[in-house]
Parts: structure tokens; C-alpha cells; sequence
């Protein structure tokens, strides 16, 4: 008997959290939790920068923002840098 399977290739994606480089799904961005990670590594990268010298503006906040997929990630994110600064500031 002679059987042919078809198999197709499922396009594998990279995690985009930047720590883990774990595949997910065709349709998946992050691996379940790495979004939060993901907005922690952007936060740390600033507190890190303040830690160097530099002044950290809303443009910044809002550039650093822009590598997120989503408006909900971005939201999350400028809040968590907005309570960091002000924690660096008190």
C-alpha cells in the first residue's frame, strides 16, 4: 500500500519577549506571560539608562513604547515607566 501524507509546515514564530527565544504558534506573539515580560525588560532597560545618567521624557517612554505589538502593551507600559520614574523621583 502506498500512502502519501501531506504534511504541511506550520510557520514557526520566535517569542518576541526578547529573553526567551521559544517558538510559538503561527498565530501566537508571546509565549503565555512573556508580554509582561516583555514591558519588565523595556522598564528595566530605561531604569538601567537612569542608572547611566540619562533623562528619561515621555518622548522617550513613548518611542521605547512603539516596539510593542499592541496599544494594551503600550498602555501597560507607559503606566509601569510613569510609576517608575516618579518611585526614581521621590
Amino acid at each position: 500500500m502506498n500512502t502519501k501524507t501531506n504534511t504541511t509546515q506550520t510557520p514557526v514564530n520566535t517569542c518576541a519577549c526578547g529573553t526567551c527565544g521559544q517558538q510559538v504558534g503561527p498565530k501566537a506573539t508571546y509565549r503565555p506571560g512573556h508580554d509582561a515580560r516583555h514591558v519588565s525588560v523595556l522598564v528595566a532597560t530605561l531604569q538601567n539608562s537612569i542608572a547611566d545618567g540619562q533623562e528619561i521624557t515621555k518622548a522617550t517612554i513613548t518611542t521605547t513604547a512603539k516596539q510593542l505589538p499592541s496599544e494594551a502593551l503600550r498602555g501597560k507600559f507607559i503606566r509601569a515607566a510613569e510609576r517608575m520614574l516618579a518611585k526614581e523621583a521621590a
